[in-house]
This record gives C-alpha cells, sequence and structure tokens, in this order.
C-alpha cells in the first residue's frame, strides 16, 4: 500500500505468540500475554575532527547491533512457569486421597510444623441419644443404616462424633450403627469441617481448635497457641482425612540458560497490516518483579535475546517478519 493511508497504520495490536524448541516445529501456545515488545539497539565507534575546537564527527562507523524482545506472562501454565523460571523437568507428585489416623507428633509453641498432607478435613456426626447409653467407642468403624456410609470413631462425645477415613455420603435421620459397640443414634446432622482431630493419647480429651491449636487446613499446617493451650509436654495424636490433589513441581533455576523459537502472529482482524515475526532463536530470561501478592494478574515478565541461529541461510539467522497488507 502507498502512503498516506489510515490502513498502513496497526493501532491498539492483539495477536498471539508461540514458542518452539530452535528448529522445532512443534508450537506450545503461551496464552495471553501482558504486551509483547521488540526493541533493536546500536552502538558505534566515532571519529572526531581534531582540526578545530568543535571536534565534530567526521565518521561514524556500526560497532554491534542488539535485538531484544519483551513480554509478560498472564497465564501460569506448567511450560510458561519453567520457561521463565529456568526450571528443572518437571515431576508428578499426586496426593491421592486417604486418612491418617491416631498418629503422634510434637507441636511447637506458637509455630506451624507440617503434617504433610493438603487439604485436611473431619467429619462431624450430630446425633441423639445413643442406645444402651455411654458413647461410641474409638476406632470402631460407623456405619449409616441408609446411607451405607462408613467412618472411624476418631473422637465420641454427648451428642456428637468426628469421623475419618470416611466412605460415602452420611445423611441426616438415619441410624447409625457401632460396628464393634453395636450401639446406635439417629444422626441429626452432618458437617465436614476444615479442621483435625487433636487429642492426647488416649484419645479421651479433644484438643480445641482457636483456643490449643490453629490450623492451615489447606496446606496441612498446624500450631500450638502457648498463651491458652491446655495440652500436655507438647504431645497430641492427630487423625484425618485428606483430599485428592494433583501436584507437579520442578525445581527453579536448575537451568543456567534457555533458548528458544518465538513466533509473534497479529490477529488476522487488528488495524493496519497483518503481520508474522520469527524469531529463530531467543535466549531468555525472568525480568522484573514476579509478584505472589498484589492486585491483579501475576505477570511473569521475560526479556530475550535475539540470537543468530546458525543453521539459517546466510542473512537470515535472526528473524523474517512477513507483512500481509490488507485487501
Amino acid at each position: 500500500m502507498i502512503a498516506s493511508s489510515a490502513d498502513n497504520i496497526r493501532f491498539n495490536g492483539t495477536g498471539r505468540a508461540y514458542m518452539a524448541d530452535v528448529g522445532g516445529s512443534s508450537l506450545e501456545d503461551l496464552g495471553e500475554l501482558d504486551g509483547l515488545s521488540f526493541s533493536m539497539s546500536a552502538s558505534t565507534d566515532k571519529l572526531k575532527s581534531t582540526r578545530n575546537a568543535a571536534r565534530a564527527t567526521i565518521l561514524e562507523v556500526a560497532k554491534e547491533t542488539e535485538a531484544s524482545l519483551k513480554w509478560g506472562m498472564r497465564e501460569m501454565t506448567e511450560e510458561n512457569l519453567k520457561m521463565a523460571l529456568l526450571g528443572s523437568a518437571i515431576n508428578t507428585d499426586d496426593q491421592s486421597a486417604s486418612y491418617v489416623e491416631q498418629v503422634a507428633k510434637t507441636l511447637v509453641d506458637d509455630k506451624y510444623i507440617d503434617l504433610g498432607h493438603l487439604n485436611v478435613f473431619l467429619t462431624k456426626l450430630s446425633h441423639g441419644a445413643i442406645s444402651g447409653g455411654g458413647l461410641f467407642t474409638i476406632g470402631e468403624t460407623v456405619t449409616g443404616g441408609t446411607s451405607l456410609a462408613t467412618g472411624k470413631v476418631g473422637f465420641s462425645a454427648s451428642g456428637y462424633q468426628e469421623l475419618y477415613d470416611v466412605s460415602g455420603t452420611f445423611v441426616s435421620g438415619e441410624t447409625l450403627t457401632g460396628g464393634t459397640s453395636a450401639k446406635t443414634a439417629t444422626c441429626s446432622g452432618v458437617e465436614t469441617l476444615e479442621d483435625v482431630i487433636v487429642t492426647d493419647a488416649d484419645q479421651s480429651t479433644r484438643y480445641a481448635q482457636g483456643t490449643d491449636y490453629s490450623i492451615d487446613p489447606d496446606y496441612g499446617y498446624i500450631r500450638e497457641l502457648s498463651a491458652t493451650s491446655t495440652i500436655t509436654s507438647h504431645a497430641v495424636d492427630v487423625s484425618y482425612d485428606y483430599e485428592a490433589v494433583t501436584r507437579k513441581y520442578f525445581h527453579g533455576m536448575a537451568a543456567s540458560s534457555l533458548t528458544k523459537k518465538l513466533i509473534f502472529v497479529a490477529d488476522k482482524d487488528d488495524q493496519g497490516p497483518r503481520q508474522r515475526w520469527t524469531f529463530h532463536k531467543v535466549q531468555i530470561n525472568l525480568n522484573g518483579d514476579f509478584p505472589l501478592i498484589g492486585d491483579g494478574a501475576q505477570v511473569l515478565s521475560v526479556t530475550g535475546t535475539v540470537l543468530a541461529d546458525t543453521t539459517q541461510s546466510s542473512g537470515q539467522e535472526y528473524y523474517k517478519l512477513e507483512i500481509m497488507p490488507e485487501e
């Protein structure tokens, strides 16, 4: 298109960016980006005149030219994180749903310890009078007469019991039966609590969340509250269920550098000429803050230095720009 025409102006650009191994053809979508910019800079040597005090430049010779990219990645995909943080291979360490039964722990005054599981919880069943009196037996399996749900008793008190190793879903109104004691009671309420059953060694004393201890149930951290705790010698038994969690990990800064091919394609419906940029070899580095807490999107800010890909033809080692003017 001949100037001057507004069709020549690319305005409020959008598009997609893809990444591949250098020389590769299988592309990874970087997803939503928080900007993508390209820059070039050149340094020169200047020869100054010695014929007068002005010392005017009489010769300028290009010394080196550098091209670079800068972009931000909004999407915290495994590959984006691994790339930006120079990560090792991604490993899988999934947590399967299961339970912990009366495991001894030593708590610490006002400091958290790790229970070793994510998304911990317990099930509390409220009920009416127990047939025959007394309480359900610690450790016995209770079964719901209608739901056929089962769970082990971690703590039992007048009017309720706390369960772990729960299978199925208890329902209000059904008859609860103890597998060892044969005691029965009518269930009046079912609660799933973000808590763990914390007792003394014989499960006779139930310690209270908020008084004796506090917990971060999402990450399985527990601490003793020294100001109000009645726990003896920091020693407790804990029982709880925990959910299945898909979990992957890698080690950051395990790679000293990372080089990739990067392709940017302008959206077909953008204002201005349609473009495709292919950068054959880009060295990538995390650049700037990576906010872990803050308002707005968490953005991986990345810079890339455009390197020469010597596998390309002479004069074509750095990048290729394709322009597709509007018809």
